[in-house]
């Protein structure tokens, strides 16, 4: 392991992790869209990393409904890779280890899983 990452073991490591990927996907032209108009920018984040909690760390704190979360926006299917690969890229850059590569792993899922019940494909 590389002395300068650690594997994902706290909220604080969600935390970091959730704010390094939505700088990404804000800088991004091909998404940003989706994402730089949001209200209270803050208040979802706080939101994502609740999910991110809940599924790395076994926190149960979320409760939403993730599919339906997503209804309303316009997603084109190559938005869906833009995605994976951005959050892919955020865990490279700052963490390694088990937790890691199951958050890459649980993050494809999710945007595959995604674009099948939102887009049918």
């Amino acid at each position: 392991m590389n002395s300068d990452k650690h594997d994902i073991q706290s909220p604080e490591d969600v935390k970091l992790l959730v704010h390094k990927f939505y700088e990404q996907l804000l800088s991004d032209e091909g998404i940003n869209h989706h994402f730089k108009d949001i209200p209270q920018l803050e208040e979802h984040l706080k939101v994502i990393e609740s999910f991110w909690n809940t599924l790395l760390l076994g926190t149960m704190e979320y409760k939403n409904n993730t599919v339906q979360a997503h209804r309303h926006l316009d997603l084109k299917k190559e938005e869906f890779s833009i995605w994976i690969r951005h959050f892919k890229n955020t865990v490279d850059i700052y963490f390694e280890g088990d937790k890691a590569e199951e958050a890459k792993s649980r993050a494809a899922t999710i945007g595959i899983t995604m674009r099948y019940k939102l887009l049918g494909e």
